[in-house]
């Protein structure tokens, strides 16, 4: 360092890697040091996700590094490797950082400092950020910051994200770090004295670390002995409760679900006005023709149709982003392990299968932290059947649209919301019936015991539930305005051409006298639908889209749909809710009156008019609607979820698998509910 106080390689960009556990903080941390990541992707060779922010403090140019979340560097998963392998500058044309900076959770100092204590061992200089340093401090943890420093031998630096605090030193230490000399080692062989000799060498390594730790924080940290800490753990023996707590966390569910329909509605009516307003817009002001149908039936029709459903996307994210951030899901995770290792799983699979409930894409990458293989290849295989965002649209268009809005029990549970909740707990419950039979079949073994820190109970950041949300919300609309649109577009053009050949008076008039022939064999009254809308059926019966939901009706016709239904099935293999803008433009029925019912979407109303071809037998019933629903929430309607899972387990053929699997259960499950909710006269 020169007499200015500046680094002594002013003009050299500076590498450094956060290193720390899982939910200690570390991506907040990232985002307040680097904003949002200028550059996302896999590290070469594996399928674990790299994120890298640059930055720029007191002229120095930094390269900041987020590396996986790991317990150890002792590599046990893919995870773990790559982390030590970007440590150690082995990954193809990288070099070795400049500089860890380990990520310390300031309420759970001992359990934090491990993977610390590894990291000063690596020859590198190291930074200590103590995050959720403000929670810390409000449950009145006292740290001796400079005192810490000392016996670490590398500089400690108070930090809380969300606030700001700390960031701009933090900053100032990583600048310099190149002149910082690298920690010594902990000495562990003088607390190793006391550990039996016939334990194995990890046992007599972590025991000694351990020790260390305690040796290090020994006057350095004091914690209150106050009744706060009796109350957080009263709260949390309730949570966990094998009963009680599982009473608290389906009822917690119920009211999210109930919260979905009830505070969303006047948003949605908000944005299908929009919808039906920019339609009619658009219909008034061009001549009837190619273009008009495409912007009407196909785009208009198609994005939305979803789009309409974005105020409950950010309901449900909001809540569970509020879940998350104060510390309940963590206490579910602890809930939910032994349940999973019933069935075969471990309490290491309730994140990623948690995730899956936003996308089953993180979802199954998160099974990199599961080091049992058959536990891993278990977690992926079920993985998909969680419902996930893309499955909500659906659920929430056919819940709304067909299930009666009744009480059920008391006032405010609605039966809208107790169908949308069993969508999800059917998901749920096949996951768990497919693991147990798989784990005793041709998947056998012992599931790993779960080993997790349950974080403090804090009041959620506004700002990073925001951001969840605002995040959940962008990939939503995102989405619907790229995979969605383009499949509007195709659907419209199939659905439209060839333009339908011109059916002579007299061949019309044999075809409806054998219509009322069969009719009246069958012993059935005749039916006849509307001219005009018997010649738009027509006209989608001649298109491609026509000939292929025709070749496929014989499939779909014993779950109660009609061949319209099976295309947009076949559609929305791309993206699940690419069903709805499909459906949108292959059932346009014309006008229909925007008064007809009161708080309907435009393409519920749509889907409402829908009659079978030739008749006036309405299309969707309540058991139609349970059976799509159904179909939907065990189906595998999702292609990037297939590579994802080709990907993650070296072979493509779990991805043909899962497919076929998932679409012969989602069939049958379809089949039995139709079939049943018939019989019942539902």
């Amino acid at each position: 360092m020169d007499d200015t106080g500046s680094p002594s390689h002013p003009h050299e960009p500076i590498t450094a890697v956060l290193l720390g556990n899982p939910n200690t903080g570390k991506s907040t941390l990232f985002t307040a040091l680097a904003g949002i990541p200028t550059r996302v992707g896999n590290y070469p060779g594996v399928t674990v996700e790299r994120k890298i922010g640059r930055f720029a403090h007191a002229g120095i140019g930094v390269e900041l590094i987020d590396l996986p979340g790991t317990y150890s560097l002792d590599p046990k998963s893919p995870d773990e490797r790559v982390a030590v392998d970007v440590i150690a500058g082995s990954q193809p044309g990288a070099k070795r950082p400049d500089c860890i900076v380990a990520v310390v959770d300031a309420t759970n100092l001992e359990r934090n400092l491990f993977l610390a204590s590894q990291a000063m061992e690596r020859g590198i200089p190291v930074i200590v950020a103590l995050t959720l340093s403000d929670i810390a401090r409000n449950q009145g943890v006292e740290i001796d910051s400079e005192k810490l420093s000392r016996r670490l031998g590398c500089p400690v630096v108070r930090v809380a994200s969300p606030r700001g605090e700390g960031i701009a030193a933090l900053k100032d230490r990583i600048v310099r770090c190149r002149d910082l000399p690298p920690p010594s080692p902990p000495s562990l062989d003088g607390h190793a004295a006391g550990v039996a000799p016939h334990h194995s060498p990890p046992v007599r390594e972590a025991t000694a670390r351990y020790a260390w730790i305690e040796a290090v924080l020994a006057d350095a940290v004091s914690r209150p002995k106050d009744s706060a800490e009796t109350r957080r753990g009263r709260l949390d023996r309730l949570v966990t409760h094998r009963v009680g707590g599982t009473i608290l966390f389906v009822g917690t569910m119920l009211a999210i679900f109930t919260s979905i329909f009830v505070l969303a509605a006047p948003l949605m009516d908000l944005i299908s006005a929009g919808v039906d307003a920019i339609g009619g817009l658009v219909e008034s002001s061009l001549p009837e023709g190619a273009i008009r149908s495409l912007l009407v039936d196909g785009v208009i029709a198609g994005v939305g149709g979803v789009v309409v459903f974005l105020p409950q996307i950010a309901i449900l994210f909001l809540f569970v982003a509020l879940l998350e951030d104060c510390g309940y899901l963590a206490r579910a995770a602890y809930l939910m392990d032994r349940l999973l290792a019933g069935v075969g799983l471990g309490g290491k699979s309730f994140i990623p299968l948690l995730s899956c409930f936003a996308c089953a894409i993180p979802g199954i990458m998160a099974t990199r932290t599961i080091e049992n293989r058959r536990e891993r290849l278990l977690t992926i295989l079920v993985a998909p059947l969680m419902s996930c965002s893309a499955r909500l649209p659906v659920y929430l268009l056919f819940c709304g649209a067909f299930v009666p809005n009744v009480a059920v029990g008391v006032p405010w549970l609605r039966l809208p919301a107790v169908v949308l909740a069993a969508m999800y707990a059917v998901g749920v419950v096949t996951a768990a019936a497919v693991a147990f039979v798989l784990s005793r079949t041709i998947m056998r073994g012992r599931s790993q015991p779960f080993v997790m820190e349950l974080p403090p109970w804090r009041m959620p950041q506004p700002a990073v539930v925001l951001e969840r949300v605002r995040e959940a919300c962008w990939s939503f609309l995102s989405n619907a305005g790229t995979t969605i649109l383009a499949v509007s577009i195709v659907i419209w053009a199939l659905g439209s051409y060839p333009k339908p050949r011109v059916v002579d008076e007299a061949a019309a008039i044999i075809a409806d006298a054998v219509a009322d022939a069969a009719a009246e064999e069958l012993g059935k009254p005749v039916e006849r639908g509307d001219p005009e809308a018997v010649d738009r059926g027509n006209a989608l019966r001649q298109s491609f889209l026509g000939m292929a939901g025709r070749a496929i009706e014989p499939v779909v016709r014993p779950l109660g749909w009609d061949w319209r239904i099976g295309c947009a099935a076949i559609a929305s293999f791309p993206a699940r809710e690419v069903v709805l803008g499909t459906l949108g433009v292959i059932y346009n029925l014309g006008d229909v009156d925007p008064g007809e019912e009161d708080g309907a979407s435009r393409l519920e109303r749509k889907l409402r008019a829908a009659t079978w071809d030739g008749s006036d037998r309405k299309v969707f019933t309540l058991p139609v609607a349970l059976s799509i629903m159904v179909f939907f929430a065990l189906c595998a309607q999702c292609a990037s979820t297939l590579v994802v899972i080709g990907r993650e387990t070296g072979s493509w053929l779990w991805s043909l698998v899962s497919f076929v699997s998932m679409t012969t259960l989602a069939w049958l499950a379809a089949f039995v509910v139709y079939q049943a909710g018939t019989m019942l006269g539902w």
